[in-house]
């Protein structure tokens, strides 16, 4: 005797296959914090051999800061400032190291320009202008007019010492003349620089 599968039955079985295995979510790396100089910048883009100039720079990320040429130690940081003196123009470059063997690099150029040669000293001031007698010859007994400019000078004096004098831009006085006779004008400045001026007058 023969058995027959209903055809409900073979449909159902039929349609139950083999379960597939459930799937998992594959995952991806995360990509590591971005490297990044936010700044680099000098001070002053140009100064005088001698002078120092301040540069400062940030990073993001960083685990090491390098500068070339060097100047000192550096370490990573979101802004930090150091001091250059370079002898010539220079530039500057800065290198950012993160874990990961990224790097990352921002230039800075700086002038350095050759001090300007030293103002020549200002000549000193002649501190007698003028010391002149009104007539070179007189009568004994007769007195003569001596005449000086010394503005500059601190005290002023005559020998033979016929008066007492001082500092003038313009000065005249009247000098007894017995005999032919050398007038000495001495004038002195701040600090001990001295200066002298003579006129003879003779006895006719």
């Amino acid at each position: 005797m023969r058995s027959y599968i209903p055809l409900t039955l073979l449909i159902l079985l039929s349609a139950c296959g083999p379960s597939e295995a459930p799937r998992t979510s594959e995952r991806t790396a995360e990509p590591s914090p971005r490297l990044k100089i936010t700044h680099f910048y000098a001070g002053k883009t140009e100064i005088t051999r001698g002078e120092s100039v301040l540069l400062c720079y940030g990073v993001e990320n960083a685990a090491e800061v390098r500068l070339d040429p060097p100047a000192e130690s550096l370490s990573p940081g979101y802004h930090r400032c150091f001091t250059v003196s370079p002898e010539r123009d220079t530039t500057y470059r800065l290198t950012a190291l993160d874990l990961f063997g990224h790097s990352a690099h921002a230039d800075v150029y700086v002038a350095v320009k050759t001090p300007a040669p030293p103002a020549a000293p200002k000549p000193e001031l002649a501190l007698i202008r003028m010391f002149v007698a009104a007539s070179p010859e007189v009568p004994a007994g007769f007195p003569v007019t001596l005449c000086y400019s010394a503005p500059e000078a601190e005290s002023v004096s005559i020998d033979p010492p016929v008066q007492e004098l001082k500092p003038a831009q313009r000065f005249c006085f009247r000098a007894p003349v017995q005999a032919t006779t050398t007038f000495r004008l001495t004038a002195r400045a701040p600090g001990g620089r001295m200066e002298t001026a003579e006129v003879t007058v003779r006895v006719r």
